[in-house]
C-alpha cells in the first residue's frame, strides 16, 4: 500500500464534513468527477472503501471511520503546526519581498513587476500553478501573499473565511482557429456553427473550463467533441494550426497562423479575481495589488484586437 499524504488525508475530511461529493467538490475548487476519481484512487491506495454512496450523499465505512478519525487529529496537529510557524517567521519573511501566485501566461510576471514597483522597490517572487485551489491554499498558508484566479462563472472555487477576494472584472472568452479556417473570415461565430468540430481542451481534472464550456454547448443544442484534452499551449497552438478549435482566453495572443474570433453573444466569460489573506503583513499592498493587476493586463492589449476592444470599454467605464 503507497502511504497517504497530508493532502489525501485534506479530500477525505472534505468529504465527511460535506456528506457528499458535489459538496465536497465546491469546497476543494475542482469538479465533482475530479474528486470522484480521486477518491477512487485513494480507496485503491487504502485497499477499501473509505465511504458508501446513499440516495442523498456519501457516509464513511467503518475503514472510512477509522482513517478519518486519525486524519483529523493528524490534521489539526499539523495546523497548530503551521501556525506557530507563520507567527513566528511571518514578518522577517515578508520584509521587503512580495510573492505572486497564479496560471501560467505573462501576467502573473507583469503583475510581480507591477506591485513590487507600487511598493517602493520590493523583490518580487513568483509562483505558477494552473489550478485555484492549490493558488487559495498557499495564500492561506502564507506562501504567496496574492494569487490571480481565472474562474468561470458558475465554477467558483471556494474561499476559507480568512481570505479576501476581488473580482477584477469579467471578459469574454473566445475562439482561437487556423487561420485557414472556413469560418476564420467572419469577425463573430455561433457556437452552434462548431458542433462538428474537433475541439482542444484542458482535461476536467484541471479545472473546470470543460464543465462550463459543455454546459453552454448545451444550451446552444449540441454535444462538442472534445478530441483532444491537455493543457500544454504549445501543443494546443499546433492542433489549432493544424485544424482544431479551441476557447481562447481574453489576452490570448493572435498570430503564427491563428485568428482569434468573437462567439456570438459572448456566452462564456472568465472571471479574474485577485485574492490576499487578510493577516498580510505587507503594508498598504491590499490597497495597491489590484491597481497594479490591471496595469499588468493593460500591457497585454495588443494580444488581439478583441481583447483591445474589449478594454478600451472597460477602462472607460471605470474612468
Amino acid at each position: 500500500m503507497s502511504e497517504l499524504e497530508l493532502r489525501h488525508l485534506r479530500v477525505i475530511r472534505a468529504v465527511a464534513d460535506a456528506g457528499s461529493l458535489s459538496k465536497a467538490a465546491v469546497q476543494l475548487g475542482v469538479s465533482q468527477p475530479a474528486l470522484t476519481a480521486q477518491l477512487q484512487r485513494l480507496e485503491r491506495r487504502v485497499g477499501g472503501l473509505l465511504f458508501a454512496r446513499t440516495g442523498t450523499g456519501v457516509v464513511p465505512t467503518d475503514l472510512g471511520s477509522y482513517v478519518l478519525s486519525s486524519a483529523r487529529a493528524l490534521l489539526n496537529d499539523v495546523d497548530e503546526l503551521m501556525a506557530g510557524i507563520r507567527q513566528r517567521t511571518q514578518l522577517a519573511t515578508h520584509t521587503g519581498q512580495v510573492r505572486v501566485g497564479g496560471p501560467p501566461g505573462l501576467i502573473v510576471p507583469l503583475f510581480a513587476t507591477a506591485i513590487a514597483g507600487r511598493l517602493g522597490g520590493a523583490e518580487a517572487t513568483i509562483d505558477i500553478d494552473m489550478h485555484p485551489a492549490e493558488l487559495v491554499r498557499k495564500v492561506l498558508d502564507h506562501k504567496v501573499d496574492f494569487a490571480v484566479l481565472e474562474e468561470n462563472p458558475g465554477f467558483r472555487t471556494s474561499l476559507p473565511p480568512r481570505l479576501l477576494s476581488r473580482i477584477m472584472f469579467r471578459a469574454p472568452l473566445f475562439l482561437a482557429l487556423a487561420v485557414d479556417h472556413p469560418l476564420a473570415d467572419r469577425d463573430e461565430i455561433d457556437l452552434a456553427e462548431l458542433a462538428g468540430e474537433s475541439w482542444v481542451m484542458p482535461p476536467v481534472a484541471e479545472g473546470t473550463e470543460q464543465l462550463a464550456f459543455t454546459r453552454v454547448c448545451a444550451q446552444a443544442g449540441f454535444t462538442p467533441i472534445i478530441k483532444h484534452q491537455l493543457t500544454d499551449s504549445t501543443t494546443t497552438r499546433a492542433l489549432v494550426q493544424a485544424g482544431a478549435v479551441t476557447l481562447a482566453k481574453p489576452v490570448a495572443r493572435q498570430g503564427s497562423g491563428i485568428v482569434i474570433r468573437a462567439i456570438a453573444g459572448n456566452p462564456m466569460r472568465q472571471e479574474i479575481v485577485l485574492v490576499w489573506h487578510e493577516e498580510s503583513a505587507l503594508a498598504g499592498a491590499a490597497d495597491q495589488a489590484p491597481k497594479a493587476l490591471l496595469e499588468a493586463y493593460a500591457q497585454l492589449v495588443d494580444t488581439n484586437p478583441l481583447f483591445a476592444d474589449w478594454w478600451a470599454r472597460f477602462t472607460a467605464d471605470q474612468a
